[in-house]
Order: structure tokens, then sequence, then C-alpha cells
């Protein structure tokens, strides 16, 4: 595609990216020159809790998504139009869908807890370095594996019933285009994807009773699989026939949106769970590391490599609930309260992740404790990378992403107890836009990643580690070290 094609100049062709996370869907409006001219945002709605069970609307997200689409929509310049649209998503959410394209059941969300022996019951003792060597992901008792053999065990009617095995994102793909498809990136989540052939692993799927054509075909990110059809045209403003690309997980299109495409650079990434990402050139050596592992831009460059401190905000919002502030301004109230703490937080040292010192700090001044969560995540962040660096690994730069990403003083404290500059580009819509980057490079915009790195010049903050403050932290870091063993 030519950016003037059409007469048109750079900031008139627009490509749309969708981050659909866990807690919200967020959408950006790209210019081909990088602007970024709209973002918009939609809250994630779950149904009512039942037991351990995590559950959604599926056409309601899909719904959710195109609200979003259509809002972007109105940031268009004067004769301007959108060119593609990707979709970066969360992932592990399971959907059955009917012949008619409707879904048989709420989605299952990746939070889900209600498995509990189903996947030895349908499979027998997995070995655990097995699934993950094939899969990239270690083996958890979460995402489409665990939920389908809930279902194998309990209703395996449903099953037999579904024309369609997918997850949220492959359904809001076929809402819009009417084609089913997905990537090897997002397949990673579904845990029956053979990761280095890139097909269905036909072994587990035998297991499950679930024949490999109910499941969407695999094509490579950056495909274009189809166009907005006319009842998704009346859904989302776009005009009909617009191209829709392949994206990917969530956190290899934030990596993408914050410049991160070689080994030796790091990804933060902050959201529902704090996610380093980075780079690896030898997909073994990111299984090796227990790593989760994702194609990212093999087979031209890198694997990416993650680690997870797994719903961290979770925890920390029931922190600053009980301690701190229930209002629904919390989170300025919470990064007020550590803004004005002194390094160290009074001496006081937390696990955010952890709920045994929930109980424990009354008595303490609101100030530390908010100041304490966030020097508690960043040093969680650090024990992840001490580990990764006593491997072998070295990281020259890193990159912070997120809503956090975007406040005072958690970027800063990240910097000084990580004793690392870190650098924000994009911020809270990282993932949207490495999307529209995805979705730019699909209709032939741009070469490749570093095609279109080379040519997009986001505004970026850098936080430099202060030197006078590591004293600080390198003994607070060893008291935590000693508490949280």
């Amino acid at each position: 595609m030519n950016a003037m094609q059409g007469g048109l100049n750079r900031e008139q062709i627009g490509f749309i990216g969708l981050d659909i996370g866990t807690s919200a869907v967020k959408g950006v409006l790209m210019s081909a020159a990088g602007t970024i001219l709209s973002r918009e945002t939609h809250k994630v709605a779950y149904l009512p809790a039942e037991s351990d069970r995590v559950q959604f609307d599926a056409d309601r997200l899909y719904r959710s998504t195109a609200d979003v689409i259509r809002r972007l929509t109105h940031a268009l310049p004067p004769g301007g139009t959108v060119a593609g649209l990707s979709i970066a998503s969360a992932s592990g959410n399971t959907v059955l869908v009917n012949e008619r394209g409707e879904p048989l059941l709420p989605a299952i969300s990746w939070m889900d807890s209600r498995v509990r022996d189903e996947i030895e019951t349908v499979f027998g003792k997995l070995d655990a370095g097995e699934v993950h060597e094939r899969v990239g992901w270690p083996l958890l008792k979460a995402f489409p594996l665990a939920h389908l053999s809930w279902l194998k065990c309990h209703a395996p009617e449903l099953l037999d019933e579904a024309d369609v095995i997918c997850m949220s994102t492959d359904y809001i793909l076929f809402r819009l285009t009417g084609n089913w498809a997905i990537d090897p990136s997002t397949a990673t989540t579904m845990y029956l994807q053979d990761q280095q052939t890139g097909k269905w692993h036909l072994p587990t799927l035998n297991a499950l009773g679930i024949p490999e054509h109910k499941l969407p075909p695999i094509s490579p990110t950056g495909t274009v699989i189809g166009q907005i059809g006319t009842e998704a045209a009346r859904d989302t403003g776009l005009a009909r026939g617009t191209p829709v690309v392949l994206g990917t997980f969530d956190h290899p299109c934030s990596a993408r949106g914050a410049g991160v495409v070689d080994e030796g650079q790091l990804l933060l990434s902050c959201g529902t769970s704090w996610v380093g990402f980075c780079p690896v050139n030898d997909r073994r050596r990111s299984v090796e590391l227990r790593l989760l592992t994702d194609p990212y831009l093999h087979p031209a460059g890198a694997w990416g490599g993650m680690f997870s401190l797994s719903a961290i905000a979770t925890s920390i919002d029931r922190y600053i609930r009980r301690y701190l502030s229930d209002s629904p301004d919390r989170y300025n109230e919470f990064n007020r309260l550590a803004a004005s703490a002194q390094h160290g937080a009074g001496g006081l040292v937390l696990d955010p992740s952890r709920q045994d010192g929930f109980d424990k700090l009354e008595g303490y001044a609101k100030a530390d404790i908010a100041r304490a969560l966030m020097e508690g995540t960043a040093y969680l962040l650090k024990r992840e990378l001490d580990r990764l660096e006593a491997a072998g690994m070295r990281f020259t730069s890193a990159a912070l992403v997120g809503g956090p990403s975007e406040t005072h003083p958690w970027p800063q404290i990240v910097a000084d107890v990580l004793g690392m500059e870190v650098r924000t580009a994009n911020g809270s819509c990282a993932g949207a836009t490495g999307a529209a980057i995805v979705a730019a490079i699909g209709v032939g915009q741009y070469a490749d990643e570093r095609d279109a790195l080379r040519q997009l010049a986001f505004p970026e903050m850098v936080r430099v580690p202060d030197r006078s403050v590591r004293a600080v932290y390198h003994e607070r870091y060893g008291k935590f070290q000693e508490t949280y063993t």
C-alpha cells in the first residue's frame, strides 16, 4: 500500500489498534505518520460472581469493542480513511459457538478457577516439562486446555454441539469479518498448539474429543484475514471492506508499541498482572529459564520470553481499599500518598502479591503503606531480573508501559530499585499502538516492525536512576528477600 495512494497524506491514513484486556477494551487510531489521533476505552463487564467461576458475555464484549471502534473513527481527519485494523488481547478465554455463530454459554475467563483434577482425568499425569517445551507456557490449571478438560468431564454434550471452539478474540474477529482465524501468539494461550510447528497438536485434541476442524485455522501474525462486513460496518462505523489483520497476545503487541524488538531490551508491562517481556533469540533458552514463551518475531526475529506477577493489581487494590481509600478516585490518592513518603517507606517492607501481612498494617502511616506497595512491586521485578541475570541474560534498557507508567512516583521507583534507565512510550496504549503497527504492516504500509519503528517517532519520557537512593533500596531489598523468601 502506498501512503499517498488516492491522494491522501500520511496523517489522513489511519490504523486502528485494539487491546482487549482483562479489565478494559482499549483502542487507538494511529496515523501512518505515527500520530496517535485518538484513544478510547470501554470497561469489560463480567457476569455476577458464581462460586469460583469468572465469566462474561462474548456478544457484549463484541459490542463494547464495536463501540470503541466507532468512537475512534470520529477522530479521522477530513477526507481520512481507516486502512486497517488489528487486535491484541489478553486471550486465554474460552468460547463455544454454534453453527449460527452464537455463543453456547458464557465465555470462561482465564481467571476462572473451577478446574480441579479435570486435566489429570482427561490426560492422565502430564509431564510439565514436555508441555512447556511443546506449548511454550508452563502447565497451569487455567486457560482453554483446563476449561475444555472441565467441559469434557462435566458437560461433554457442549463440546459435541459446538461448531467452533475458540477464544474471545477469535469470536470478535469472526463478528467483524465472517471468517475464523487465529495467530500463533494468541493460539499459544489455548495450550492446544505445538508452538514450534505452528499447528494444532492432534494428540491433545484427540484426548479432548475435539476434531481439528472445530478450531480456527492458524495463520501468521500480520495476515489479512478478511474485510469488515455489512453488519460489522453498521456496528463499528468502519467502511465495508476495511482490511482486518491478525494480531497477537497483548504483551508482544505492547513490545512492538514500545520499540522492544532486540535481545537485551526489556519491556515491563503494568496491568492486571505485571509482566516482564524480553526478546530471546534462542527459544530453548527461554523455556529452560521457565519463561512463558511467545513466537513474537519468529521466524524472522526473536522469540519472546515472559515472566508474570500474576493478578498483582487485584491484590494491591485490596490493600488500597482497606488502608488508603475506597473512593472512585482512590488511585490518584494512592499516587499522592506514595509521592509524599520518603524512600524506603519508613522501614515498612511489603510483598503486594501476598496476603499474609494484610491484617498487620494498623498503625502505619497511609503514605508509607502506599510507598511500600509500590516499592514491593519493584522488588518483585528485581527478584525476577536477578534470576535471569544470574543465568546469563543481560538487559541494556527497559520500557515501562501500562496505566502506572503514566503516573508518579511508581515509574521512578522502578528505575531506582532496578538501577536502570526506564523509558515510557505510548504508556497505557502501548498494546493498542502495537496492534495498529501490526495492522499497518499487514496492509503493506511498512515492511516489518523495524521499518515501522524507523518511520514512527513516538514521544517518550525517560526516568534515570537516582544514585542518592541506591543505598536505601539496596538495604530494603535485602530485607525484602529475607522477609519473603
